[in-house]
This record gives structure tokens, C-alpha cells and sequence, in this order.
């Protein structure tokens, strides 16, 4: 038996470093989950239509499955699949009343290394937002570069902190899709909303498979690439190495109380990908350029608007009971501030950027009232929160 511990605990006086367990994309996690053949529509937070398509101008066919869907639908069949090389690995991790970030939904700038420019697009391959691609009807632009998503995201600028509990874990010993999987996932986090009006618990209990448009490697994957231009996971995230990262059947608790059940929850331990107030990263920031000096690591956990249903996802609204808008509001009132710090020349870019951001968190406010007015939402319909003290042991 070989042991390795890992401890991460450290904290900037500008930001907390963390390994973060993000409860994030939700609105993509379910794709690694799918079952095979299964077709499901994504639950929006802003009122767009989820529908990807090629880029405008190139042609009226429809737009093939391009990237890994093909691969991983082909391999969803094999029945047993095999183990991976040099046997399981088995990793523990803790935190107790550690510090967490709480991402709010929000715009997310687009990387032109990822997304390409209006005249020559990329990433855009088809299935349901933001699982992998943006279709081009869903980004703004100016001039000749893509500015940002129009649509709210699991993956914006802005965090809440707050302290949370993680008990976790997973055992890595099926190396790729398949019927069946012998990785094993046992996870628990609790938490609270950024407004200390709910309390929460995430439990996942059993690794899924396969994926539908990526593989999931059994459920449980480490030492792996995802994200960016990987096309494994959703491309609004820059390409990050993961050091473990599993796609799971769990359940929802608000105060106490079980509210969403079957539902996908999707953890990834990563390097760090976020620079100063927690600004998300693109490509050439990952590493060394723009992030902390010293190398970090960092855990996500998601959950996702989905459960699992007996032919795949099934939209599943999560009913948190959180409505973030008074935070949203804040956090780009003190964007404002920064930006008017700035040189003149470096300002009107930016404040045309917050303008765009302005304007789309207005009409998700007034869509997601407007749902919760008919039944259809139950506050903020996924989660994405980031834990900052956990502490790690390897073994093979």
C-alpha cells in the first residue's frame, strides 16, 4: 500500500486559496451522465432558447455530432468495461467548517482561443446549453470579437464566502465508459446560502457510468485534462488539469428537508483557474500567467437543474429557495468601482461589458420571477459553491 496526503490551507489576503468543491454547472454536468440514446432539455435561468446550431452562414444542414459525442455513445454499450492501468485508487477528503464560495449565476466573457471570432467561430458543437459549445445565437459580440454569453451561467465573476462541511470518499478503478463501472462515490457537503436564509446538504451515492455527449470513464476519472479545448465538459471553463473529477446520482436537503432526489451532482479537483476577486480565467491565464504565483489546486462540486431518469436526465429545477439577485446587484456595483479606477483608455471596453451585464441580469430577474409566479422555479435552479479547506489522502 503506497499513502500519499495531500493538505491544502492556505488563504491571500485578497483572496482564500482553495481546493474548491464547486457545485457549479449545473446546467452542464448531466451531459458527462446521460444514458444512452436519451435526448433532455436543459432548464434555463434566462430566458433564451437552448438550442445549439453551426455558425451562421456555413450551411442550412444540420449540424453533425461533432467532438466526443460519437466516441461516447459507442462506448456507453460495452458491457464490461476495463480496469485502469496500475490498479484503483482510492482518495479520502475532509473539510469541517472550512471556508466555501458560493458562484452566482452571471455572464461569462468569451475566450477567442476557445470561441474564435464572429468571422471565423469555433466551439460550438450541438448539445444543450452550456454543456460543451455555444451556439452562436446565444454570444455577444462587437466588432469583430465575442464578448459574452447572453445567458446567465454557473460560471460568472462573482462570489459570496461562507464556511461549509465536505466528508468524501471515491474510489477510481474503471478506466472508461460502459453498461457498468466498479468506481465508487461516497460525498456529503452542507453549507448555506450567501443570505443565511436556507441551509444545505448534497449527497451523492453512486457513480454513473457513462456520458452522452463526453465520457464520464466510469464515473470517476484523475489525472486528466477537461474543460476548454478539451470538448470533456463545458468549454465556458478554461482547459484545466484535474486531479480527480466523478459524475454521480445524489439528493438535494433545504433545512432539513430531502427536495430534489436522483439528481446529477459532478465534483473535479483542478488547478486554480481564477485571478484576482475571483475573475475567471481564460486559456493563456491557466498555470503561471495571471494566477497565484504558487501553484494551486482547486476541488468543484455541481449540481445541476436535472435527475437521473430511466432513459437519461430529466429537467428537474433544484428548489434551493435562494433568490441572488440583492448579491448579483452588489457585486457589480463594486465591478463599477474597479472599472472607474482604471485608465480612461482601458475603461469604455469595460464599462460596455458591464453594460452587457447589466442588461442580461435584468431579464434573468425578471424570467425567473416570472417562472416562480407559475410554479415552474423554486429559486435558483442549480448550485455551484467552492470549498477552501480540504485536506486529502491518496492511496493505491
Amino acid at each position: 500500500m503506497m499513502m500519499k496526503k495531500i493538505t491544502v490551507l492556505t488563504e491571500g489576503k485578497q483572496r482564500v486559496r482553495m481546493w474548491t468543491v464547486t457545485m457549479v454547472a449545473a446546467l452542464f454536468a448531466f451531459a458527462g451522465c446521460a444514458a444512452s440514446g436519451s435526448k433532455a432539455q436543459p432548464v434555463s435561468i434566462s430566458p433564451v432558447q437552448d438550442v445549439a446550431r453551426a455558425p451562421a452562414g456555413k450551411s442550412s444542414s444540420p449540424v453533425p455530432p461533432v467532438g466526443l459525442q460519437s466516441y461516447t455513445m459507442k462506448h456507453a454499450k460495452i458491457p464490461n468495461p476495463p480496469e485502469r492501468f496500475g490498479g484503483p485508487v482510492t482518495i479520502v477528503g475532509s473539510q469541517t467548517q472550512g471556508s466555501t464560495r458560493w458562484v452566482l449565476p452571471g455572464p461569462r466573457e468569451l475566450d477567442p482561443v476557445i470561441f474564435g471570432t464572429p468571422e471565423h467561430p469555433a466551439g460550438w458543437e450541438k448539445a444543450p446549453f452550456p454543456l460543451v459549445g455555444i451556439p452562436m445565437d446565444m454570444r455577444k459580440h462587437a466588432s469583430n470579437e465575442y464578448t459574452i454569453v447572453d445567458h446567465a451561467t454557473p460560471f460568472s465573476d462573482w462570489s459570496e464566502a461562507g464556511v461549509g462541511d465536505v466528508r468524501m470518499k471515491v474510489v477510481d478503478q474503471t478506466a472508461i465508459d460502459g453498461q457498468t463501472t466498479k468506481d465508487v462515490v461516497e460525498f456529503e457537503a452542507t453549507f448555506e446560502a450567501p443570505d443565511k436564509s436556507h441551509s444545505y446538504r448534497v449527497v451523492a451515492e453512486k457513480a454513473l457510468p457513462h456520458g452522452k455527449f463526453f465520457p464520464t470513464f466510469g464515473g470517476v476519472v484523475t489525472d486528466h485534462l477537461l474543460h476548454g479545448a478539451t470538448g470533456i465538459g463545458t468549454r465556458l471553463m478554461p482547459t484545466e488539469y484535474v486531479f480527480l473529477a466523478f459524475w454521480a446520482k445524489g439528493k438535494l436537503y433545504v433545512d432539513g428537508k430531502l427536495v430534489n432526489d436522483n439528481h446529477i451532482v459532478h465534483v473535479m479537483v483542478s488547478e486554480f483557474v481564477r485571478k484576482d476577486h475571483y475573475q475567471l480565467g481564460f486559456e493563456s491565464d491557466v498555470g503561471g500567467g495571471g494566477m497565484f504565483s504558487k501553484y494551486e489546486q482547486v476541488l468543484h462540486l455541481m449540481v445541476p437543474p436535472y435527475r437521473v431518469g430511466p432513459k437519461g436526465p430529466e429537467k428537474s429545477p433544484l428548489k434551493t429557495g435562494y433568490l441572488p439577485f440583492p448579491q448579483v446587484k452588489k457585486h457589480m456595483m463594486q465591478t463599477k468601482k474597479r472599472i472607474m479606477q482604471l485608465p480612461p483608455e482601458k475603461r469604455q471596453a469595460k464599462m460596455a461589458r458591464l453594460k452587457e451585464a447589466k442588461a442580461l441580469m435584468k431579464r434573468t430577474k425578471e424570467h425567473v420571477q416570472h417562472a416562480m409566479q407559475e410554479g415552474k422555479m423554486f429559486g435558483q435552479p442549480f448550485l455551484h459553491v467552492m470549498f477552501g479547506h480540504m485536506r486529502y489522502d491518496v492511496s493505491k
